[in-house]
């Protein structure tokens, strides 16, 4: 059972992933999330870590299509997502350990441009530019301080996860992962 917070997350999550905003998702908007961070992120498409992207993505797409595409007509609908989701990662069980965090983690690679391990403030900007959070740079500064744990200036990638749990398995209505994709 979720709460109303984390249903407008799913639901905000879910419009993030419907790409060409057809209602439902399929493995095109997949596809052209994965290309859209790319070029936000000036990753070239035949690098090592793109293949990386777009396999995590690849990944997940699987994952979510045989969990969560209920009448297995190649799309996921709003209710398939938002129950399915619950279902699978709201706890953060095996299902998240299994293609959820490893997705993530591959974002992550191109995120962190410069391939020091740490996510730095301007990257985590650039970040939230490709997610299109429409967050105003204060509010993403914000954000960022919220999200450092330990307070050094950089986020490491478990900084980030621990954000990217709260934001999808999460009902604290002051957890900093709330805002990662925007506002609610």
């Amino acid at each position: 059972m979720t709460n109303d917070l984390l249903d407008r997350k799913l639901e905000r999550a879910f419009a993030h992933l419907d790409a060409d905003r057809s209602g439902v998702i399929d493995a095109d908007d997949i596809i052209a999330l994965g290309s859209r961070l790319l070029s936000a992120l000036a990753e070239p498409a035949t690098s090592p870590k793109a293949t990386l992207v777009m396999g995590g993505l690849a990944d997940f797409w699987q994952d979510l299509f045989t969990e969560l595409d209920m009448d297995r007509d190649g799309k996921v609908t709003p209710e398939e997502y938002k129950e399915g989701m619950t279902r699978l990662y709201a706890q953060g069980g095996p299902a998240y350990d299994r293609s959820f965090r490893p997705m993530v983690q591959a974002i992550l690679t191109i995120v962190d441009t410069d391939g020091d391990g740490r996510i730095s403030p301007q990257e985590f900007h650039k970040a939230q530019e490709a997610f299109d959070t429409q967050l105003n740079p204060a509010d993403a500064e914000a954000l960022f301080r919220r999200i450092d744990a330990d307070g050094d200036g950089t986020l490491t990638v478990d900084e980030l996860l621990v954000a990217v749990r709260e934001y999808y398995t999460g009902t604290d209505e002051d957890a900093p992962g709330n805002l990662l994709f925007g506002e609610l």
